[in-house]
């Protein structure tokens, strides 16, 4: 895995960048592009998650977020709604609202609270702990969130250059 790092800072006085874009290459060889930016005008807090493959794409986007859409290669986009019956046990158990009605950021958080609660309590009463049932992130996500975010730094630092994770 690596990557190319572009980090700008647009605004005067920032002490952090304000636009980044990020190019990377997994070690399945899949490739992907980041791009991060507070200074798009018109997207509020405006996340997006596109993933494009050789069946087809899927998408989200945190402006409308009770909405997922898929389109599979030579078939009609097709879209959902959250709250519906099509999405695995995992996403429904974080529904707390009925469809249309948007979950908020604070319930997101929470969600990884209370996995992580129950994850202590389980481990408490004994339990042994499967570590890929695990629901909310690890130390070692943790740890590769902060080398990824240092490797944007460095590549940035030396003109995008491709620097290996």
């Amino acid at each position: 895995q690596r990557l190319s790092a572009r980090l700008d800072k647009f605004v005067e006085g920032r002490q952090l960048d304000d636009n980044a874009t990020i190019m990377v290459e997994y070690t399945s060889g899949a490739k992907g592009l980041y791009w991060s930016s507070q200074i798009a005008i018109g997207y509020d807090n405006g996340l997006r998650v596109r993933i494009f493959g050789t069946k087809g794409t899927i998408e989200w986007f945190q402006e409308h977020p009770d909405h997922f859409t898929m389109v599979k290669l030579g078939e009609a986009t097709q879209g959902w709604s959250r709250g519906r019956d099509v999405f695995v046990d995992a996403a429904q158990r974080y529904n707390r609202l009925p469809s249309g009605h948007p979950e908020g950021v604070f319930e997101a958080f929470a969600n990884i609270y209370k996995a992580y609660a129950n994850a202590l309590l389980a481990k408490k009463a004994g339990k042994k702990l499967d570590r890929k049932a695990l629901e909310f992130p690890t130390v070692e996500a943790g740890v590769d969130g902060v080398r990824f975010i240092g490797a944007c730094v460095e590549s940035s630092e030396k003109g995008a250059a491709w620097i290996t994770l």
